[in-house]
């Protein structure tokens, strides 16, 4: 890993190069990777090279979407540019999350004007219905009712801008990961252990969620974006808690587990980790009794 970051910051025809190849592998998610590289190059050198790579990580990008019509890796490329430099500006996770989610409501906004890929959505919502279908598996939903290909596309489509939100954060993080690990060795980890938002920026969040909870008309659909930076706290409260007390790390690979194998049942958790946090601050009580 150490050696990739050196090649990528030996020079910007390595880095295009890395971003370029990278873009081009079709195995989500190795090919955020490329992502990773523009964020790497824009948090050391700043704004002038990363708009420099951006073209070449485009490249791959536009191809994708053409062939896809999925947008989202052109978003993302060009979210992580300001995403990168307000984390270096101001060394803080909090307004880089926060920022990131606004990015992921702009990206749910922009559906409309991608009729190609939510057709392709449901087209799938569709196709896996009727293999749920074959295998005998009784599509219900948790009130009683049956599931509907419709109901099912309009699930997929309304987690679009979380996810690209959380990818881009993802990316970031690593790219910050391969900065330390180049200049700054341990940094990352003092950085992220100490993501603790301000608790009214968490109370306003947590309002906003419950209110999405309850079905209020124009939240119905964003409570996971709504969650994502309480989310992200969360782990860095199960990070810190892990290396200050001492506990087995397969703590943490049981978080990441259920993190990819049930999203959502995980992300509700980590958030409520992170809400609670907010009023109890976790990690200073624990360090007392350390």
């Amino acid at each position: 890993m150490r050696g990739f970051a050196e090649y990528i910051m030996s020079g910007r025809r390595q880095a295009a190069t890395a971003a370029m190849l990278l873009g081009l592998i079709p195995i989500p998610p190795l090919n955020l990777l490329s992502a990773s590289v523009l964020a790497l190059v824009s948090l050391r050198r700043g704004l002038h090279e990363g708009l420099m790579l951006l073209p070449w990580a485009l490249l791959p990008a536009v191809l994708s979407w053409y062939i896809s019509h999925d947008a989202g890796m052109l978003f993302m490329l060009v979210a992580l540019l300001p995403l990168a430099q307000v984390l270096r500006s101001g060394e803080s996770w909090p307004p880089v999350m926060l920022l990131a989610t606004g990015f992921g409501l702009a990206a749910q906004l922009s559906l409309p004007w991608q009729s190609a890929y939510v057709a392709q959505t449901r087209e799938l919502a569709d196709e896996l219905l009727t293999w749920l279908q074959a295998q005998d598996v009784p599509p219900l939903l948790p009130q009683g009712g049956e599931l509907t290909a419709e109901l099912l596309g309009d699930a997929l489509l309304s987690v679009y801008g979380f996810r690209l939100a959380g990818l881009s954060i993802a990316a970031l993080i690593l790219a910050r990961y391969w900065q330390a690990l180049l200049y700054n060795p341990g940094g990352f980890q003092a950085e992220f252990h100490a993501l603790r938002p301000a608790p009214r920026l968490i109370l306003a969040l947590a309002i906003l969620a419950l209110a999405s909870l309850a079905g209020a008309p124009g939240l119905r659909d964003w409570l996971y974006l709504l969650c994502l930076l309480p989310a992200f706290t969360g782990l860095a409260v199960l990070h810190a808690w892990v290396k200050d007390t001492g506990a087995s790390k397969l703590w943490l690979a049981l978080a990441y587990a259920v993190l990819l194998l049930a999203l959502p049942l995980a992300l509700p958790l980590l958030a409520l980790a992170g809400f609670a946090d907010s009023v109890a601050d976790f990690r200073r009580r624990y360090k007392r009794s350390v």
